[in-house]
């Protein structure tokens, strides 16, 4: 039997979680970072019209970026489920099928909005002062969905052997790439909005190259075989089941944004989307180690949960809620007592500043929640219960969320009804995933077999 195959086999969970959450949460740090740089960059580059640029396009990179996390978690669901049963060739299937649906939807992601680009673009809130820089920024930024698309279903999945430090190792290659290329872009080439998307295309492309290696040769525990790229429909069905709460979550914080955009043009300007930009940015780096967090006990709890030990599961889950609400209220003092230094790095704009200090301090005050909320609805994931991780992936940003950005600047006549709208949401949302966790830490994870 190959040990390296059965990594998750352990009963030491605390210090599996942190082996596997660790390179995670560098890995979604580093990727935070990529991002934030290319604000930072663009900020002192471009302007505020061109902070504004890049948030009006980041709806359509962040539902590529739904459809393959929905594609890697979902797939990874189903691979650690079926390493801890013991079925090497079910996982197998798994990551080929995985890899064929990324790829593809990645192609459609590139083709569909290239054609309707401008349409888009008014239709996301570009004005006329920003829809130049909007056309330059995802004109190139569209080619990179392929390669982004396989390279996050493709994170997913080495975690979901066991890798974690493959998957950081991608991330961190990407991001460095992008990090060195977007200055050179920016001010050396005075390419602009232009080059921070080329910079971010290439580093795309270095990690697909990285992720679609590392399963081609066979290093890992699992390797891609031509012969499972053709999925079988139920095994299909299962993954997409399993990923749709993830992607239902992501799609729903893809609309949400163009709503947030529209209800800020309309009660605002473009300068307060391009406060709304930079808070996005900045969060990014907040939520990055709870997703970490997540991602790195998910393969865990599948694993224990599939080979039937229910008393690892359950510590799995603990040690995985107490790490994400310690980082989560972290992040609450940090936005609440520096939110202008955050600022400052992206801007020199003391009006940008000013009004986004108000806004962050605003957005962020039920954060101290979101780290409950991400491990609860990541265990109903990595459980394969598809229809509780579906209900929680909607209740934050569909059920509360923009009926909250809907009304309250309508009733407030103002901006400050789309920050509110934050912390309401987060502050339901919560009550909303304790309901449903702790029914199923009663019911599935308290007998001493569970099925498989």
């Amino acid at each position: 039997m190959n040990t390296d195959r059965h990594v998750l086999d352990s009963d030491r969970v605390g210090r599996l979680l942190f082996r596997l959450s660790f390179p995670s949460i560098i890995g979604m740090l580093v990727m935070a970072s990529y991002n934030i740089a290319d604000s930072v960059f663009i900020g002192h580059g471009v302007g505020p019209a061109g902070l504004a640029a890049v948030m009006i396009c980041f709806p359509i990179q962040f539902l590529g970026g739904a459809m393959s996390i929905m594609a890697g978690i979902g797939g990874s669901s189903v691979i650690s489920r079926s390493l801890g049963a013991g079925d090497v060739d079910r996982a197998e299937r798994a990551l080929g099928a995985t890899s064929t649906f990324s790829l593809t939807v990645g192609l459609i992601m590139l083709v569909v909005p290239m054609v309707f680009i401008d349409e888009l673009l008014s239709l996301f809130g570009a004005s006329e002062a920003i829809l130049p820089h909007a056309r330059d920024y995802l004109s190139v930024i569209l080619f990179g969905m392929p390669f982004q698309m396989f390279g996050m279903a493709g994170n997913h999945m080495a975690r979901a052997e066991g890798r974690a430090r493959i998957a950081m190792t991608s991330l961190l290659i990407s991001a460095i790439l992008n990090i060195i290329l977007d200055p050179v872009f920016i001010f050396v080439f005075g390419w602009g909005v232009w080059g921070a998307a080329a910079a971010t295309v290439i580093s795309q492309f270095t990690m697909f190259v990285w992720i679609f290696g590392y399963f081609s040769s066979g290093r890992g525990g699992l390797r891609i075989k031509a012969r499972f790229l053709i999925p079988r429909p139920s095994l299909l069905r299962e993954i997409t089941a399993i990923g749709l709460s993830e992607f239902t979550r992501m799609a729903a914080g893809s609309l949400s944004m163009v709503l947030i955009n529209a209800a800020l043009i309309r009660w605002g300007g473009d300068l307060h989307v391009a406060v709304y930009g930079v808070i996005h940015r900045g969060l990014s780096f907040f939520f990055m180690p709870m997703m970490g967090i997540a991602q790195g006990f998910q393969p865990i709890l599948g694993y224990n949960y599939g080979a039937g030990r229910i008393r690892q599961a359950r510590t799995a889950v603990s040690l995985a809620l107490v790490s994400a609400t310690l980082l989560a209220f972290c992040a609450f003092l940090t936005t609440q007592i520096f939110p202008a230094r955050i600022f400052a790095i992206f801007t020199t704009d003391r009006t940008l500043i000013l009004e986004g200090t108000r806004a962050m301090r605003i957005i962020t005050g039920a954060f101290f929640f979101i780290g409950f909320q991400m491990v609860g609805s990541a265990m109903f994931q990595a459980l394969g219960k598809a229809r509780p991780a579906f209900i929680l992936s909607l209740s934050r940003q569909v059920l509360l969320l923009i009926p909250f950005v809907l009304l309250l600047p309508a009733l407030l006549r103002s901006t400050d009804g789309v920050w509110l709208a934050f912390p309401l949401a987060d502050s339901l949302s919560f009550f909303v995933t304790l309901f449903f966790f702790r029914r199923e830490m009663r019911d599935s994870l308290t007998a001493e077999a569970a099925p498989a």
